[in-house]
């Protein structure tokens, strides 16, 4: 069977991760040398993960966030998000986004942490962040652990109202 060059395995880079598609008939029909995702219908059947890419900051001031503000970190990045944040609280929820109460969750966070100004919130997903959700032993979701000196201080496992989250947020940055 002859393999064309738009026929073959192309390699396109998703969201920091590399997604192998077995074959771009679309892209033929096209006459594109090389097809952009947008111009590509892929069914998830045809899709295969292949190894994440690893990128470092040469600087690590670009990944902590500011005080009272949200980032999202990968299994690269997590690490040095904990170590530049040093002695201030860092509140790290781990989250899927097939789970619901991690969605009923996710802006009371937010806001509560918003308000505060002492702490920022590192938001993890598990699906793609599976080697920080193995070390820290996340078994169920939504959990929120903080962490001071790269050391968990506090943690809080599924849903809660918006004055039980503002009164962990509050205990977590005053001691």
């Amino acid at each position: 069977m002859l393999r064309t060059a738009a026929a073959r395995t192309a390699r396109v880079r998703i969201s920091r991760s590399f997604v192998s598609a077995a074959t771009y008939t679309t892209a033929t029909r096209a006459k594109v040398p090389f097809p952009h995702v947008s111009q590509i219908a892929i069914t998830p059947s045809r899709l295969s993960v292949a190894t994440p890419i690893r990128s470092f900051s040469s600087t690590l001031r670009a990944l902590a966030p500011s005080l009272g503000s949200e980032v999202s970190a990968g299994d690269a990045d997590f690490e040095a998000i904990l170590a530049e944040a040093g002695d201030t609280p860092v509140v790290v929820d781990f989250y899927a986004n097939w789970c619901g109460p991690c969605r009923v969750l996710a802006p009371i966070l937010k806001k509560a942490v918003e308000e505060n100004k002492k702490t920022f919130l590192v938001k993890v997903d598990v699906d793609k962040a599976e080697e920080i959700a193995a070390k820290y032993q996340i078994m169920s979701l939504p959990t929120v652990l903080v962490f001071q000196n790269k050391k968990v201080k506090d943690s809080f496992i599924g849903s809660r109202d918006e004055a039980a989250v503002k009164k962990f947020i509050e205990k977590a940055t005053q001691e």
